[in-house]
């Protein structure tokens, strides 16, 4: 085996996650950006180990089902191509997620691409941050019509990251110049906590770097936590949010190299918050630069096959400007596409077996599963096919409807509440254990809130469906489906 580094409890490049199914990789992609270079070379490993590759939750890819390592050429070619750190002991922390549209949506306030390469820069150059929890992330969202954190209208498309940072327009603030800024919150136990601070975008480096600095001379002092590494939830749960504010703005007083002094604004008022609207990233829309459009892709599950990735490169290469871009909901966009030659696009994606339209199952999620995952008690990729095919065959709703299935209680899929959630179990039948799910629905704060059934799956699609033709999807008035009504 060749491979570089100790295995993580996450999954990641040089080491490889053993899975009931081979090895399991995770190649981080900072911000989401694919070039037609890169996609190539993934694809090229794809056909080689014979492998399954998704879009993940955090918009990076993972390849399944690998046999053997990757060997040191490999490695290298990835090195090179930006798809790996320099340095092995990092790359799993290169954990950046970025606004989908950065730099092309027509309602962004800033574009923050340079930002992010500056971070994933910042990261790479710090090897000393490989004591942080490899849970570390950080998001950066640009106030556009797309957005990351809490900023949907519905909390499933919600993406949490232990450091936020959100354009805002801010104007009339007591004390601070009317113009953009990036607000700070801090993640923890699947929620984002708002600071009350703003901070002017050629500071965030130095305020992310301070931020970094105290979370890990924490880690330091307190590694483990139940015998888990340390993250920034046990941090704010220790010391709470002004304590480590404190101690981050002592570091920007007092940097250990004499990089300059770089402010955190306080804001006395609360501030607005920028909403968007559910699936806002499917299908074609307008980009900020005239002429251009960018076309977003719903994906069964995030897969997609070697074929698949090299069809989109190719039409990238002959319609955009050679570029993909990942999304959070496991999606991925094509963008710079002349207005006059979407049309010609759009079949070419059929051929590819790939859809723009916001279909019943494109909020349908799934995580590893049996045989994939040892933890799993259910086969969730397989099931959440049959229930989608299900669905589709025989609803039409007005939007989609997030369904999350998943092997264990971890929810490893999806962090934030589900709308409906297949949780495995194993269920008693005719004198034996067997496979089933108990189904919940949540609200916007709780997956498993309300339990409905519990059962095989064979049972589980045609009662999905009669709930669901429900005018409120749900007799109980607090629980809110109406917007899935049937067309």
């Amino acid at each position: 085996m060749n491979w570089l580094v100790k295995p993580n409890v996450c999954p990641g490049l040089f080491y490889g996650t053993p899975a009931q199914d081979g090895f399991l990789i995770r190649i981080r992609t900072p911000g989401g950006w694919l070039n037609s270079q890169q996609g190539k070379a993934i694809a090229t490993l794809l056909e080689q180990w014979n492998s399954k590759l998704q879009v993940t939750n955090r918009a990076n890819l993972q390849i399944r089902a690998v046999q053997k390592s990757p060997t040191l050429e490999d490695f290298q070619t990835l090195q090179k191509l930006g798809l790996a750190a320099s340095n092995p002991r990092i790359d799993h922390l290169r954990n950046i997620m970025c606004s989908p549209t950065a730099g092309i949506d027509c309602q962004e306030l800033i574009d923050p691409r340079l930002l992010v390469q500056k971070l994933d820069n910042f990261i790479q150059n710090h090897p000393s941050i490989a004591e942080l929890s490899p849970k570390f992330s950080i998001g950066i969202d640009s106030g556009g019509a797309v957005g990351i954190g809490s900023r949907s209208t519905i909390a499933w498309e919600h993406r949490y990251n232990e450091i936020q940072l959100s354009a805002i327009a801010l104007e009339n603030q007591p004390n601070l110049t009317s113009g953009i800024y990036f607000r700070l919150a801090l993640g923890g136990d699947k929620q984002l906590y708002d600071t009350n601070l703003v901070i002017e975008p050629e500071n965030c480096l130095s305020v992310v770097a301070a931020l970094v600095t105290v979370y890990l001379d924490y880690v330091k002092q307190n590694p483990s936590v139940n015998g888990k590494k340390t993250r920034m939830k046990h941090l704010l749960k220790d010391w709470g949010i002004e304590k480590y504010l404190e101690q981050v703005n002592w570091q920007l007083e007092h940097p250990a190299q004499k990089s300059g002094f770089s402010e955190i604004n306080r804001v006395s008022t609360p501030l607005p918050t920028l909403t968007t609207q559910p699936y806002s990233h499917l299908g074609i829309h307008a980009q900020k630069q005239a002429g251009l459009s960018y076309i977003g892709l719903g994906l069964r599950l995030g897969q997609l096959t070697a074929a698949q990735l090299l069809g989109l490169v190719q039409l990238s290469e002959t319609f955009g400007s050679s570029q993909l871009r990942l999304t959070p909901w496991q999606t991925i966009l094509l963008p710079d596409i002349q207005n006059e030659k979407v049309s010609d696009l759009l079949p070419k994606l059929t051929s590819l077996g790939l859809s723009i339209s916001s279909r019943s199952d494109a909020a349908i999620v799934a995580c590893a599963g049996k045989p994939g995952c040892a933890a799993a008690a259910t086969q969730t990729q397989i099931h959440a096919l049959i229930l989608a095919d299900y669905l589709n065959d025989r609803l039409t709703l007005k939007s989609p409807v997030n369904i999350h299935l998943t092997g264990c209680a971890k929810s490893c899929a999806q962090a934030s509440p589900a709308e409906i959630t297949l949780l495995g179990t194993t269920i008693e039948q005719n004198g034996e254990r067997v496979e089933g799910y108990q189904v919940y629905v949540g609200d916007e704060k709780e997956s498993l809130k309300y339990q409905i059934f519990e059962g095989s799956f064979a049972d589980i699609p045609f009662m999905i469906e009669q709930f669901l033709r429900q005018p409120n999807g749900v007799e109980n008035p607090s629980i809110n489906l109406g917007r899935r009504q049937l067309i």
